[in-house]
């Protein structure tokens, strides 16, 4: 009888551990981002809760340049880093929207959709804290984030050069990969803790039975 529980003990806490290191393996959780709870400033219209238009070269758009209403004070990022570096005269005025994440993980990723058409010479970007990066082709945006904290993210579009020309970004299905918590190490250890536990309670029974 004893040999059995024994044995029972030892399956149990395999099985735990074995499930344990299922979840410290298990894919990340994707969480879709709210875009119309997102800060907007310029011409963003229509948006959604899964889609935004940006749009430059319009009245309602934002100047650049730096300064109280301007993009870059808009994003928290430095003046004038939204000139593309084969412009003349730099970018003249546009529209973002943007998040702050505060809780960001190593090795969460960002994606969205996007689709940018222009006949002109305007830049679409995204912005993670100061960093400027440039939307180039109509694909999949994805940004891996290597350490932890909170993050600054704005999505945009510019005039460059001049300020007429229409231009439209297009974001979709905007999404957040996050890395599961490590809950599941410290249930991992209680497992084990727990078995070894229970075979030296149960040995002490066999001890005290056998007369030892």
């Amino acid at each position: 009888m004893i040999t059995i529980k024994n044995s029972l003990i030892t399956a149990g806490t395999a099985s735990l551990l074995s499930l344990g290191s299922l979840a410290l393996t298990s894919p990340s959780y994707a969480f879709n981002l709210n875009l119309s709870s997102w800060s907007k400033i310029g011409d963003v219209n229509p948006i959604s809760s899964t889609q935004a238009t940006l749009n430059s070269g319009t009245f309602d758009t934002a100047p650049t340049g730096g300064g109280a209403g301007s993009l870059e004070d808009f994003l928290s990022i430095t003046p004038g880093s939204l000139d593309p570096a084969t412009s003349t005269f730099g970018a003249t005025q546009g529209s973002a929207i943007k998040q702050t994440f505060t809780d960001i993980k190593v090795g969460d990723v960002l994606h969205f959709d996007y689709s940018f058409l222009t006949n002109d010479a305007d830049s679409a970007f995204v912005t993670i804290n100061d960093s400027v990066i440039a939307l180039t082709a109509s694909t999949p945006f994805t940004y891996s984030f290597t350490s932890a904290g909170s993050y600054n993210v704005g999505i945009g579009i510019v005039d460059v050069d001049d300020a007429i020309g229409a231009s439209q970004l297009i974001v979709s299905n905007a999404k957040l990969d996050a890395v599961p918590e490590p809950m599941t190490i410290l249930g991992s250890l209680t497992a084990l803790s727990f078995g070894v536990g229970m075979r030296r309670r149960f040995g002490r029974k066999k001890s005290a039975s056998s007369g030892v």
